[in-house]
């Protein structure tokens, strides 16, 4: 989508001195657009111009790449942005000029903000109300008569001044709640007689007794004894009833779980066991054991020091020996509540402080993983209402702000589920509940999906919880939320053959999503459409009564898909090259059961740059890649293409292509896909792949003689005149012989072609190869060189063939 809008219609700029925060609209508007980083501080965060590139980016998809700018500090790094931007505002005529955002680079207050408003309304078309207070008027309410005669007269008399003050300061205390209405409601005010004030009567005396001191019998340690004694009966009453009220509520007694509660009841101090390991790896590195503070406990002090004191690998290796030793937990846990309480809090904010690519993430992500897998298997009841209680209303805000962390935290949030159908849909309700937006909690959804047909959970009113979210996602005006919504209905259908007939009763819901401008919304509709057309392939297929019952309402279905993967396929200028490698890889499995599609197909595959089409014409098994740097994009996998496709209909395909299209020449990828096409040396060659040489051979000994094609064409004709069984060897070799004779003319000819040729060397070197040969080959080739020699003698004395054909 490009938007533009002409200077005229842009409001001038406001004054940034008066710009304090962002308007909620504009924040509405940040938000929905998902960018990399979460907005935290206008002023810096802006700065760079990275965001603003990367907000620029959402409209601009073809403009603006966003691996060019750098999300850096440095002067340098902000010149190189703040230039690419401005090339890019004068090439599609913005109104934003140096004087704009040269003050948002030297991080001056309110210009960030007067910027991001300019740019909302350039990109939405839409005015931003803004409110600013005005000074009061200078006449009247605005400044005291105390001010006036003392500018009046600066130089009187102290005396007299000091007067003066006096008297108006009664009368400003008598008046004030007057005047601060009248400042309120922008009047001005005026001064009124004083009013009296009645005298209240004689306060009654209050008699205060004596107080009397009662002596102890008792001194202060026989007290603490005593004490001591009832908080160890409390404990013990609590630790011999918690574990039968838990397993029979499936709740927690609050005291208990709560971080004060009463002292620490059996096993090890979580705190006592994490010292050593974590001693052990500082201990190593002298700077950092120094940096510490003596005065708090190791542990503590590593983790408020680890984001800005302790290197990074140290930091990583920490965390990686605290879940190598995780087992060493469980039994403090596990027993007192409070202790993971304690766990939890003490390492929850570097889920926060470190960014979802830091390793240090990573290995703490990794350590929550390993400890709620272990709680699971001591009580699964209580790990999962500690999550319910105390982690999910920590994680939500952490969910909700930060896409790039949902994936690795909702991967912490099951390993602390119960494996049952109702556990999940509990700790979904309380999740939704915590998180309070639906956007934000619908991506979540798309990463637990996955996760729950890892287990083999297969219930239907749960698949029909996430399939209700997916079809509510596909509403949203967020991409990322359609995204998610298509995710989700890929999943289901994928692994459920009857919800993907579910999902093939709700086409029309979807595939008005093939004109949407995001490219990753086109990505997952091409999942979707080549999911479902192969479980649609696959119920033909079958013959069973359910797709006779159904016939009418899946052809209808299979019509609007298939017109979607036209749609996107075909239609390739201005499509994103990473929707077509989705789609070729989706698409491949459905080729022959819908050959309407090869025309495409094929077309977008020749279009595709090289080393995309390489990634997916080679044997190396399937790739998970992430096609964009952004937080929230999926990872997709990429598969060879020729475990998958037919490859005569392909080659096939390709010929009528280019016949259809009148090419004077084959170019490298056509070669590419041809050879690719071809099977194994070991595999005959049937009547079809025959037809597909006949129709190619000219342009197949054309590129024979081209510098750069040479090689990949030999290869081909080797293919063939090579080829099993012999009889289809004797058909290719028949059919090459006149085209060899107007090849081998056209190279010894002394015309000026104004093309360049292949060395002699490498043309006779290929037909020696195939004289050893022998057979039908050797024989083919002596009869052309010798009619060669008789037809067009002249060409032929210019050869060195008499030397290898005598």
């Amino acid at each position: 989508m490009t938007v533009g809008t002409s200077p005229a219609t842009v409001e001038p700029a406001l004054p940034a001195a008066a710009l304090s925060s962002l308007p909620r609209e504009v924040l509405k508007w940040l938000q929905s657009l998902d960018l990399s980083y979460s907005v935290r501080n206008v002023k810096r965060d802006f700065a760079n111009g990275f965001l603003i590139a990367e907000i620029f980016s959402r409209y601009h998809m073809q403009d603006i790449s966003m691996h060019t700018f750098d999300n850096g500090l440095k002067s340098s790094t902000k010149n190189d942005n703040w230039e690419q931007l401005f090339r890019f505002f004068r090439k599609h005529h913005y109104p934003i000029s140096r004087v704009d955002f040269e003050p948002v680079m030297e991080s001056q207050n309110g210009a960030a903000i007067a910027l991001l408003i300019r740019i909302y309304t350039l990109l939405t078309n839409r005015t931003v109300p803004i409110f600013m207070v005005e000074d009061l008027p200078e006449e009247g309410s605005g400044m005291s008569k105390k001010a006036e005669a003392t500018l009046e007269a600066p130089n009187a008399n102290p005396e007299i001044i000091e007067e003066r003050d006096d008297h108006h300061g009664r009368q400003d205390r008598q008046d004030a709640y007057q005047i601060f209405q009248a400042a309120r409601q922008h009047k001005l005010a005026e001064r009124s007689v004083p009013k009296a004030v009645a005298q209240r009567g004689e306060a009654v005396p209050l008699e205060i007794p004596e107080v009397s001191a009662r002596s102890l019998n008792r001194n202060v340690a026989q007290m603490r004894v005593q004490q001591a004694q009832q908080v160890q009966a409390l404990q013990k009453s609590r630790n011999t009833t918690s574990t039968s009220q838990r397993k029979s509520t499936g709740q927690v007694d609050a005291a208990q779980t709560s971080p004060g509660g009463i002292g620490f009841v059996g096993g090890k101090p979580v705190v006592d066991v994490m010292r050593p390991i974590v001693s052990g790896v500082l201990q190593e590195n002298d700077q950092v054991m120094k940096s510490l503070d003596p005065r708090k406990d190791v542990v503590v002090s590593f983790m408020e020091l680890c984001r800005t004191h302790v290197p990074q690998p140290t930091c990583v290796r920490v965390f990686q020996a605290i879940t190598a030793q995780t087992h060493l937990l469980i039994d403090g846990v596990m027993k007192s509540p409070a202790e993971f309480w304690r766990v939890w809090k003490l390492l929850c904010p570097a889920l926060v402080e470190f960014s979802e690519r830091n390793p240090v993430f990573e290995s703490i992500v990794s350590f929550f993983k390993t400890l709620g897998q272990l709680m699971n298997k001591e009580d699964a009841p209580l790990t999962q209402q500690l999550l319910i209680d105390g982690m999910l209303p920590s994680l939500a805000p952490l969910l909700v702000e930060c896409p790039g962390k949902r994936e690795p935290l909702c991967e912490v949030v099951y390993a602390y589920t119960q494996p049952q159908v109702l556990s999940r849909l509990n700790v979904l309700r309380a999740l939704k509940e915590s998180m309070s937006q639906m956007p934000a909690y619908v991506s979540c959804l798309s990463y637990f999906l996955p996760m729950e047909i890892q287990v083999g959970l297969q219930d239907e009113h749960l698949l029909r919880h996430y399939q209700y979210y997916a079809l509510v996602a596909l509403q949203s005006p967020q991409p990322s939320v359609r995204v998610a919504g298509l995710a989700m209905l890929t999943e289901v259908s994928k692994e459920f053959g009857n919800f993907a007939h579910n999902v093939l009763h709700e086409t029309d819901t979807f595939c008005n999503l093939v004109a949407d401008d995001w490219w990753e919304v086109q990505g997952q509709l091409m999942l979707l459409t080549g999911c479902l057309l192969e479980h649609a392939a696959s119920v033909q297929a079958e013959g069973t009564s359910a797709e006779r019952d159904l016939e009418a309402m899946q052809k209808t279905a299979e019509q609007r898909l298939l017109r979607v993967a036209d749609e996107l396929m075909s239609n390739t200028k201005g499509r994103s090259k990473v929707v077509i490698q989705i789609g070729l890889c989706s698409l491949a499995k459905v080729l022959r059961p819908y050959p309407q599609l090869l025309p495409g197909y094929v077309t977008a595959l020749l279009q595709q740059p090289a080393q995309f089409r390489h990634r997916i014409l080679e044997h190396q098994g399937t790739i998970r890649k992430r096609y964009s740097i952004g937080t929230s994009s999926r990872v997709y996998e990429e598969c060879c293409l020729l475990d998958f496709w037919p490859g005569v209909d392909i080659a096939r395909t390709m010929a009528e292509v280019a016949a259809s299209q009148n090419l004077p020449h084959l170019e490298t990828e056509h070669f590419e896909v041809l050879t690719c096409c071809l099977p194994e040396s070991s595999v005959d060659l049937d009547d079809t792949w025959l037809m597909v040489f006949e129709k190619m051979k000219n342009y197949i000994f054309v590129a024979f003689l081209d510098p750069v094609l040479h090689d990949l064409a030999v290869e081909v004709v080797r293919r063939y005149w090579l080829c099993r069984p012999q009889a289809a060897a004797q058909r290719a070799l028949d059919a090459s012989k006149k085209t060899l004779l107007q090849i081998l003319r056209l190279h010894y000819s002394d015309a000026a072609t104004g093309e360049a040729k292949i060395k002699e060397t490498a043309l006779v070197d290929f037909l020696r190869e195939m004289k050893e040969a022998g057979g039908a080959v050797a024989s083919m080739l002596q009869s052309v060189v010798d009619q060669f020699r008789e037809v067009h003698n002249v060409e032929f004395q210019r050869s060195t063939l008499a030397k290898l054909f005598g």
